[in-house]
């Protein structure tokens, strides 16, 4: 049975998220990074830290989101345009993919 480590928070209006259930904690924050950078050719344009938030600019094929780290909403993309919601997707989608076929992926 597919398990889905992701979820889509679509409000009307809002910048579309979608938060990653597994490894919601300052290092699985690194872990994910470390996943998109490796795995998917996502680039780093900044880098935010502060101690209890995190939020990173990233880029694939010049189209920005970002993902973003909050000691109460865990970790999560967050697409500032219509065009970065598609590649949000296609990130989900690829994470929920990778964890149903190995669980520990993003360790790696």
């Amino acid at each position: 049975m597919k398990k889905s480590i992701v979820s889509i928070w679509d409000y009307h209006n809002e910048p579309l998220e979608i938060h990653i259930l597994q490894g919601e904690d300052w290092e699985g924050f690194d872990e994910i990074v470390g996943y998109l950078v490796k795995s998917l050719n996502i680039i780093v344009s900044e880098s935010i830290d502060g101690p209890d938030a995190r939020r990173w600019i990233l880029k694939q094929d010049n189209i920005i989101f970002e993902l973003i780290h909050d000691d109460v909403f865990g970790n999560y993309l967050l697409a500032p345009t219509k065009e970065s919601e598609i590649v949000i997707k296609n990130i989900a989608n690829n994470i929920d993919n990778n964890y149903n076929s190995d669980p520990f992926f993003l360790r790696r």
